[in-house]
């Protein structure tokens, strides 16, 4: 018998049931439904089981009546001294973004957890809202209920407290006399004291405000003895005053009312605690109520929360990523270190992060300033390098989706390398040999590129360093090449004056090979854990439910501050993952060790971050990056976008789907005119080599670079960006989603009193007109273009500034004017 087998048996059972879930998910969101289909509404009830300790869950219902349940856990709860999630209130706001707040704890805290989310699947760092330490005596904070103002703008959260004598008891325990109060906020960062609420003369929890027509509703327990029920009262605005508190219009012992709009009927969903049943009531005028138990059901365990529209798209994501939760399945790694050695490295990368002139913490932070190099330089190479460019297929993900059931690259491997647990990842790692790796003239093509800095991937999520790491016996200093690939390509770069940075993308290597767990593969082989582990399953350390424990991120910590240390980069790069909150402590830590240290050195180093899934660094505190996108319009912060020269791989692949220069060298431009950098990614071969057609394309923007550089290179952006009817399409990954430019699209840049109109493409009649320039902007002295010693016919008119090209074509790419005598009035991201 295999040894692994009484493991592998059990993963396969979770899997079988995690593939039956999945395929819930695809019925929800069936491919060949209409894409309106799609955006079309259901209902989410949010709920908890037993006591609260497992955190987020969700029921969903297209009728509002039978409510079947999403699979999966959702956000662990972290804050509070119980670290329970009882009474889930959840809202959408105006911005679209999810905002959550829930009981903490049955007694002692005195406050509520908050959370928020894009997608209701990856949530912000949780945080505990303090609303009533100015009453020490408060026993309780329950049930705070999320509305939002639309005509006050802001967020209103109402909860019950009790306060031991400040109301009558009458029939209540002096600790169980409950009044509501109430706090605003506009940013769930800042809140308004609390105030009264509600005091109707009774113990009251679990109020819901509902918005009608022209006033408000509320739906209130009355919690006195021996009622405890629902009725409703009525306001004239979300505050009150609530008057007309009506008689019990559920019977006795409900509670947790949640209402929901249908059309023109409203149902109130209470939970009828003592039965340990769900019911709930219709009605149109919150005066006549129809009970409809009968009609209603719900999942087994089902408790109180809230309901509210989302869309079919948003189910159908909840519930895939529900269906591939896998618990306590884990690869256990040991560490590399002593425990003594990693605590004394550890404290040594504290000493120097509280040393200064940063401290590691986010306003001290805040004092980064985005390096000259970095606004002068504008355009980088992105390296993407290692052991998945052995097989070159699909995609430098290929490490992972080898192991994964039903994708092309685990039919692949099976095809040309046979089974998982004969021939694994680690096996391609003899075969990256490297031997062609000539880092002086990869340098020499990037200068001739134009480039200014770059950035190769010291370790992708494989796990496997591209650099003499100390940390794992797994690098390529060690095995395959055996070469210090960051060691040697650092010098050659600087002696051509390129600014070296470095990318570390280990925070994702913690789920990165879960794949594997679940198949009969070397990864579940002990013997391979400090390659492959910890393995842990992505969607449940989403949830913070499993996320990096102390050993791992430790670790991150010290395999990060190595890099910084042995090749000085200026620049570090993360990927998306640790925007995951349990980092946020060790980012502050990394961000104060690194740039403390490159002020030891005299030199301007950065961070590049981004905000995907989560949140990582605050604005001003490095430069963020937009993958594979574009921003909508000029930022007043320096900022970065990373996108390769293939549309369907980072790494390198034998089936490229490359990309045209003249769409590169437009979007290169586009950036600079918004106030930003393009990072390039290419991908080298298995031995070392660049492709041929990565080569030709680094040589052909260099060739326009040489050109119009004075109009990319030290510039700034102007009052505008530009002008056209092309729309560049902002946000992540939609670098292949805009249409060509032409040549009515203009970008503009700025040096000194210089403007510069960078037409995206040629005009078919040699005339260009720049709208923007008419007469009213100011008078125009001079106008050239770049590239062409020949005098051009132009004029200025309040349509705008026409210019007639020269007859022989400039470039089959952009075409650059440089433009005189205007009084330039640059944005906030501009120099004075």
């Amino acid at each position: 018998m295999n040894f692994f087998y009484p493991l592998r048996v059990a993963l396969i059972s979770l899997l079988t049931v995690a593939c039956f879930l999945h395929c819930t998910a695809s019925a929800v969101a069936a491919t060949d439904e209409p894409e309106a289909d799609q955006q079309e509404d259901v209902y989410l009830f949010t709920t908890f089981r037993g006591n609260g300790e497992d955190g987020l869950r969700f029921a969903y219902s297209f009728d509002g009546l039978q409510w079947a349940n999403v699979p999966g856990r959702f956000l662990k709860p972290l804050v509070g001294d119980s670290k329970l999630m009882r009474d889930p209130s959840l809202l959408r706001g105006p911005d679209g973004t999810f905002h959550l707040v829930w009981t903490t704890g049955w007694k002692g805290d005195q406050g509520f957890g908050h959370s928020s989310s894009a997608d209701l699947v990856h949530w912000s760092p949780q945080q505990f809202v303090p609303v009533m330490q100015h009453e020490p005596t408060t026993v309780n904070v329950w049930a705070p209920e999320l509305f939002y103002d639309d005509v006050q703008m802001q967020y209103i959260i109402c909860w019950a407290s009790t306060i031991p004598g400040r109301f009558p008891d009458y029939q209540e325990d002096h600790d169980n006399n409950h009044r509501m109060y109430y706090t605003t906020t506009k940013d769930f960062k800042t809140f308004t004291p609390s105030k009264l609420f509600l005091d109707p003369d009774f113990s009251v929890i679990d109020c819901r405000i509902v918005k009608r027509d022209h006033d408000y509703v509320l739906v209130l327990k009355d919690n006195t003895r021996p009622e405890r029920n629902l009725r409703v009262a009525f306001g004239e605005t979300p505050l009150g005053p609530w008057e007309n508190i009506s008689p019990p219009f559920t019977r006795k012992f409900t509670e947790g009312p949640t209402v929901l709009n249908l059309e023109d009927e409203w149902l109130i969903y209470y939970d009828a605690y003592q039965d340990y049943s769900y019911g709930a009531v219709k009605t149109r005028d919150f005066k006549s109520f129809t009970n409809i138990d009968s009609e209603v059901a719900f999942p087994e365990g089902h408790k109180h929360g809230t309901a509210l529209k989302i869309t079919r798209k948003e189910l159908a994501y909840l519930i895939r990523v529900g269906s591939e939760q896998i618990r306590d399945v884990r690869l256990p790694v040991e560490p590399a270190l002593p425990q003594t050695d990693i605590d004394k490295r550890l404290a040594a990368i504290d000493q120097v992060a509280k040393k200064g002139p940063f401290q590691p913490n986010w306003d001290s932070l805040k004092g980064f300033q985005t390096p000259e190099w970095l606004r002068d330089g504008k355009f980088g190479i992105f390296i993407h390098w290692g052991p998945y460019s052995v097989p070159a297929f699909g995609s430098e993900w290929y490490p992972r989706n080898m192991y994964s059931k039903g994708t092309p690259e685990y039919d692949h491997h099976l095809k040309e390398f046979g089974p998982h647990a004969e021939f694994g990842y680690k096996d391609f790692i003899p075969l990256f040999k490297a031997e062609k790796f000539d880092p002086a003239a990869w340098a020499d093509l990037f200068h001739e590129a134009g480039v200014k800095y770059v950035i190769p991937v010291a370790e992708h999520h494989d796990g496997f360093p591209m650099y003499d790491c100390e940390f794992t016996e797994w690098s390529a200093a060690k095995k395959g090449p055996q070469r210090d690939i960051l060691g040697e390509l650092a010098p050659a770069l600087r002696e051509r004056e390129i600014v070296f940075g470095a990318s570390s993308h280990r925070a994702e290597h913690w789920w990165f090979f879960d794949q594997g767990m679940l198949i009969d593969s070397d990864v579940l082989d002990p013997r391979n854990s400090s390659l492959y582990g910890p393995a842990n399953n992505k969607r449940v350390a989403e949830t913070h439910a499993e996320m990096p424990d102390k050993q791992f991120l430790d670790d991150w910590l010290l395999r990060t501050c190595e890099i910084v240390d042995k090749y000085q980069p200026e620049v570090i790069y993360f990927d998306w993952w640790i925007c995951q909150p349990v980092f946020q402590p060790y980012l502050q830590r990394f961000a104060a060790y690194y740039y403390n240290r490159g002020a030891e050195w005299g030199k301007q180093v950065t961070i590049d971050y981004k905000q995907w899934e989560g949140q990582s660094f605050p604005e001003g505190t490095g430069v963020f990056d937009i993958e594979r996108g574009l921003a909508p319009g000029i930022r007043p912060d320096f900022w970065q976008t990373d996108t390769s020269v293939s549309k369907n791989s980072w790494g390198y692949v034998s089936n490229h789907e490359y990309k045209d220069v003249d769409s590169i060298i437009d979007d290169l431009i586009d950036v600079v005119s918004k106030n930003g950098a393009l990072l390039l990614n290419i991908g080298p071969k298995a031995d070392g080599t660049i492709p041929e057609p990565e080569q030709r394309m680094l040589r052909t923007i260099g060739a326009w670079l040489k050109v119009n550089g004075e109009a990319i290179y030290s510039t700034r952006p102007w009052k505008m960006f530009g002008e056209g009817p092309t729309l560049a399409v902002g946000g992540s990954f939609a670098d292949t989603k805009r249409q060509p430019f032409t040549g009515e699209d203009f970008r503009f840049t700025t040096k000194g009193d210089t403007l510069y109109a960078i037409a995206l493409a040629p005009p078919e009649n040699e005339k260009l007109l720049v709208k923007s320039l008419s007469t009213t902007t100011g008078n125009i002295e001079s106008v050239s273009v770049l590239g062409s010693d020949d005098s051009l016919e132009w004029s200025q008119s309040d349509k705008g500034l026409a210019v007639d090209l020269p007859p022989e074509r400039i470039s089959e790419f952009a075409i650059t004017l440089k433009i005189t005598g205007l009084k330039l009035n640059q944005p906030a991201g501009s120099p004075e």
